[in-house]
């Protein structure tokens, strides 16, 4: 079981919980039930082989309310290369980035509960290349900076910077 090893103070605001009820406890104690399988296989499959990886979650807050973040996932070695750990930093998702998001987990989820996880994988794989990603992170990524990209250049022409 992989279990959280530290909470820093925005960890515990989002979550809502105390960090001695997070640390030592297992990630999807924060697992939002809206959030699709496929996106966290990938994830974990993408891990296991030591590679980082780029999501955007819907997490589950104390309460049963959720927030959104983009997490950016690193791998963690040891001197002799082998996995020891990971590391996620999160930062908060703009609105305009959930509209895209919501809509194709809304789509997984509607795949997983009628055609299972396998299906909603290969259909997510399928639409990413249609798209011209190689993977899930790299179309996380892209969205989220084009977008950002964009909010930034809108308030450079406004402040003139």
């Amino acid at each position: 079981m992989l279990a959280i090893t530290y909470a820093n103070e925005n960890f515990i605001e989002l979550s809502g919980y105390k960090e001695n009820d997070l640390v030592g406890q297992p990630h999807n104690i924060i697992r939002h039930v809206d959030m699709p399988k496929t996106v966290f296989k990938l994830l974990w499959d993408s891990l296991k082989v030591g590679k980082s990886y780029k999501a955007i979650v819907q997490n589950k807050r104390r309460g049963g309310e959720y927030y959104w973040v983009y997490s950016e996932y690193e791998v963690l070695f040891d001197k002799n290369k082998n996995i020891r750990g990971y590391r996620s930093k999160r930062h908060p998702v703009p609105k305009h980035i959930l509209e895209d998001v919501e809509a194709l987990y809304s789509k997984l989820l509607d795949i997983e509960e009628k055609k299972g996880q396998h299906e909603a994988e290969s259909f997510l794989e399928l639409k990413l290349y249609n798209d011209g990603y190689s993977d899930y992170s790299e179309f996380v990524e892209t969205l989220y900076n084009k977008k950002l990209k964009g909010l930034f250049g809108f308030f450079s022409k406004l402040f003139g910077k």
